[in-house]
């Protein structure tokens, strides 16, 4: 036929090929490749946490008792249908923490749908009257609540004010035991630091520092016990040498030891109930 063959002579087939046509087909870095396989994954496993998989169905409260349920997930910024996987559990619970009812709180999650909360809700342990109310105190000497009916709990003789003078007399009634507790009257105070604890029955008990109070709580107990079953004139109670409680007439001793004249003896009670 007509026309050039479609065969190389031999000449072009000897001849070198250009070198600009023998360059590799450029490729994209290792690194590039990383980061835009990075990017895909990231965006896909942000995609999966924030599905509606990780939202709250189930969340459970125990321990609220004066505190509501509905107060509970408001205070600690929880609802139905948040995120449980990016939940931060630890702030959770400290902003369950300032609630005045709120000892202690903790919040830890079930994935992908349920939180737990639990509470541990502080109680009143005294009262301190104000004006025409009283006051709820707790152990630690937080201040509850303000109520217009008398509660009926032992009575701080301090200041709401003055949490320093507040917290150990607190203490000292939280720590006791409900029969125990039910027999105190009032706590007083001291400048020295001491306490004077004053019994529904009149008797006064000198109950020093708040220090050794399971020790002197169940000596006075023990002396309590005793008491109901014997006639003697009893007018106070002395704890504080916890270990040799001791009791008498009068509202105290003639002298405190160490502070003049040593006291008259006066019989010691076991502390065995």
């Amino acid at each position: 036929m007509w026309g050039s063959s479609s065969t190389p002579s031999a000449d072009q087939a000897s001849r070198p090929r250009d070198p600009r046509r023998l360059q590799p087909r450029r490729r994209v870095p290792r690194w590039a490749s990383l980061a835009i396989a990075g990017g895909v994954l990231a965006a896909g496993g942000a995609g999966v946490a924030y599905s509606p998989v990780f939202h709250a169905r189930t969340i459970e409260v125990t321990g609220a008792s004066h505190v509501s349920r509905a107060q509970v997930l408001r205070r600690g910024g929880l609802a139905a249908g948040m995120n449980v996987l990016w939940l931060d559990t630890g702030a959770a619970a400290r902003r369950l923490q300032t609630d005045r009812w709120i000892a202690a709180a903790s919040v830890t999650r079930s994935l992908p749908s349920t939180v737990r909360i639990s509470v541990t809700e502080r109680t009143p342990a005294a009262e301190v009257q104000v004006g025409s109310h009283w006051a709820l105190v707790a152990a630690d000497g937080t201040v509850l609540d303000r109520v217009s009916a008398d509660p009926g709990l032992p009575v701080l003789q301090t200041a709401l004010g003055n949490h320093h003078l507040l917290g150990p007399p607190a203490s000292v009634v939280g720590g006791m035991s409900p029969w125990l507790r039910s027999q105190v009257r009032s706590v007083v105070p001291n400048r020295d630091g001491s306490l004077v604890v004053e019994l529904s029955s009149g008797v006064h008990v000198l109950f020093g520092t708040p220090s050794d109070v399971a020790v002197k709580d169940q000596a006075l107990a023990g002396i309590l016990r005793w008491m109901s079953g014997t006639d003697a004139a009893i007018g106070y109670i002395d704890l504080r040498a916890p270990l040799a409680p001791a009791v008498g007439p009068g509202d105290a001793p003639p002298a405190a030891p160490g502070r003049g004249a040593s006291p008259e003896p006066t019989p010691s009670i076991g502390t065995g109930t």
